[in-house]
């Protein structure tokens, strides 16, 4: 069993499904994938996505252990850094073969 988003799910598959299906967290995942890069830096790599969004799916991604929030305190304040886990970084050779087979499957509309 799976439980995302308060949802549980039998399958794999369906539940991965559910996380890399939420908008911004394909982006979020792309961006981090060569970098560390702190709040503000993935807000503007990620354009569109509002500080809000951002938020919820930097927390979903962490609760999950794809992506790490590294926090230090600097004078008196916080400092977070985010990259992907070992996890995470495993998720990239999946997304560039979901890249490549929609690329060849789908039809793209520009």
């Amino acid at each position: 069993m799976y439980n995302i988003d308060e949802i549980i799910y039998d399958c794999p598959v369906e539940a991965l499904s559910n996380i890399l299906g939420k908008k911004w967290v394909a982006a979020i995942i792309w961006e981090l994938q060569d970098n560390k890069m702190r709040f503000g830096e993935l807000q503007r790599a990620v354009e569109g996505c509002t500080k809000k969004m951002l938020t919820q799916q930097l927390d979903l991604l962490i609760t999950h252990d794809i992506v790490i929030n590294d926090k230090k305190v600097l004078n008196n304040t916080v400092e977070s850094t985010y990259y992907l886990s070992e996890a995470g970084l495993k998720l990239l050779p999946i997304m560039e073969t979901m890249i490549y087979w929609s690329n060849k499957n789908l039809v793209c509309d520009n």
